[in-house]
């Protein structure tokens, strides 16, 4: 306004230099990511730290290799093998001395002898079954639990007949491990063609088979 003659200036009408702009951009500043690697290394530095501060040292995984393995003591019974046409005696391992083990490690044995020279005359035959018989009362197929007399019968399958030799090796082998509840053995050869019974025998009547030095059981 003009203070002598009390008119009001002109407003402007050109551009105004001294305007803003109506939008302001900004620029995002992208921060760097930090690596995790540091962290971690730091991280690891502060358990050592603790641990030796602690009075503990750090020490390495050491192998200890495999882990102990638990075996166990076999059972050994005596079997008969034949030497030079004499009965040896020879020990070997069985899981358990049953009659039915004690049987089955005599046929076993003359598939791999145990020690060389050693031969059986049971070769080309199979053990197949035994069966238990008291004296006095009726077949069984249980071990025997008392101390009554019993028969046990071995039953075989092959072919031809089996020699004397053979069946001392079965009878002694048996009577040596279970002299106090077998009181005799009968063999039997079940097949091929009709069964046949061996006969009933005791170790004694083998005396002559022996070996130099050996002592077979009654």
């Amino acid at each position: 306004m003009n203070l002598r003659t009390g008119a009001r200036a002109p407003l402007s009408t050109g551009p105004r230099t001294d305007a803003r702009p109506a939008f302001r951009t900004r620029t995002r500043r992208t921060r760097p990511r930090r690596s995790a690697a540091p962290a971690a290394a730091l991280l690891a530095v502060l358990a050592a730290t603790a641990a030796t501060g602690c009075g503990v040292s750090p020490t390495a995984v050491r192998d200890a290799g495999r882990p102990p393995v638990i075996s166990y003591s076999p059972t050994w019974v005596t079997v008969y093998m034949v030497d030079d046409g004499t009965l040896q005696p020879v020990r070997v391992p069985v899981a358990s001395d049953s009659t039915e083990n004690v049987v089955k490690s005599l046929f076993r044995a003359g598939q791999q002898p145990p020690r060389p020279g050693l031969t059986s005359e049971l070769t080309g035959f199979d053990y197949y079954d035994i069966k238990t018989t008291r004296y006095a009362g009726t077949a069984q197929r249980s071990e025997p639990v008392d101390d009554l007399g019993y028969r046990l019968n071995v039953i075989v399958t092959g072919e031809g007949r089996i020699t004397r030799l053979g069946l001392a090796q079965i009878t002694c082998t048996v009577r040596q491990n279970k002299q106090a509840s077998i009181w005799s053995v009968e063999i039997t050869r079940l097949f091929p063609g009709r069964p046949e019974s061996l006969g009933e025998h005791g170790c004694s009547e083998y005396q002559d088979l022996a070996g130099r030095g050996v002592r077979l059981p009654p």
